[in-house]
């Protein structure tokens, strides 16, 4: 067994092959999670099971968590003690066709991989962004889950060349919703305000962290809002984040303007990596 597939498990089974009739292949029927491993821990596991378990529940997918976290036990048995855990869950086989078999059983879809190499730099002194003309389209029901279909951020991915490391993505009325891969932050006058996710985007684990725990703790009010990119050159902070990589102060968004890394997030970043030393400031 090689190693690639040594580190993927489907329904226990260590194997990296998936059935073309499965309707997360298909159809994008399916939900998925990427955390981060460190020390042999899954950090914030709580956050995204909680966050999975909502996905299959809106996309109607039957879920054992039980079975799952034992797909999970297997899967860290073997893997090294860090890097990245990915987690899918799809709709299971079916017919073809859209509609949905209610016989059908799930598949659980478990991987390792090396974490991304990102430098420290972008943490310490920030990342350069751009903002996306692929827009994001209005879908209330799948809004803040981390569903299978994301052509709209793969087509977002394809607009920025390698001196950017993110892109900004908005809604068809113009207004910021998040990053290609991360949630967006800004700090004005004294407040943190981040996009409302009520029509798209994805609620990410570590936005959610962020807003109930660490802003609180730190004495950092915090709002969701419309922003629109006028908003975003009135912040007198910015930063990028998602369970991954932590926190990315920007410190220049292209045609809007430039930062550094403020006091604020400079605080955020240390109570992070208080939190959990994988994102160590």
């Amino acid at each position: 067994m090689s190693a690639v597939e040594g580190y993927c498990l489907i329904n226990g089974h260590w194997s990296d092959v998936i059935p073309v009739r499965d309707r997360g292949f298909a159809y994008g029927h399916g939900v998925f999670e990427t955390i981060r491993l460190y020390g042999g821990r899954l950090i914030m596991a709580d956050l995204h099971l909680a966050r999975l378990s909502q996905g299959v529940e809106q996309l109607a997918i039957s879920f054992d968590p039980v079975k799952l976290q034992s797909y999970l036990d297997q899967l860290l048995s073997r893997t090294p003690e860090n890097g990245v855990v990915k987690v899918t869950c799809t709709a299971g086989e079916g017919a073809r066709g859209y509609r949905t078999d209610p016989e059908s059983r799930p598949n659980y879809i478990l991987q390792w991989m090396p974490l991304p190499d990102y430098p420290l730099s972008w943490a310490k002194e920030g990342v350069s962004a751009m903002v996306c003309e692929q827009r994001l389209a209005h879908a209330p029901r799948l809004a803040g889950i981390k569903h299978l279909n994301r052509l709209e951020q793969v087509l977002g991915c394809m607009e920025w060349q390698d001196r950017f490391q993110e892109g900004l993505m908005r809604d068809m009325q113009g207004h910021i919703i998040e990053g290609t891969m991360t949630n967006l932050f800004g700090f004005h006058d004294g407040t943190w305000l981040t996009p409302w996710l009520k029509n798209c985007g994805v609620a990410g684990v570590m936005r959610q962290h962020l807003m109930d725990k660490l802003m609180p703790s730190l004495g950092q009010p915090v709002c969701e809002a419309e922003l629109t990119l006028d908003s975003l050159a009135d912040m007198e902070e910015l930063f990028l984040c998602n369970s991954v990589a932590g926190i990315w102060p920007i410190r220049e968004l292209a045609g809007v303007g430039q930062w550094q890394p403020g006091k604020a997030t400079v605080a955020l970043s240390r109570a992070l990596s208080k939190d959990f030393a994988c994102f160590g400031a």
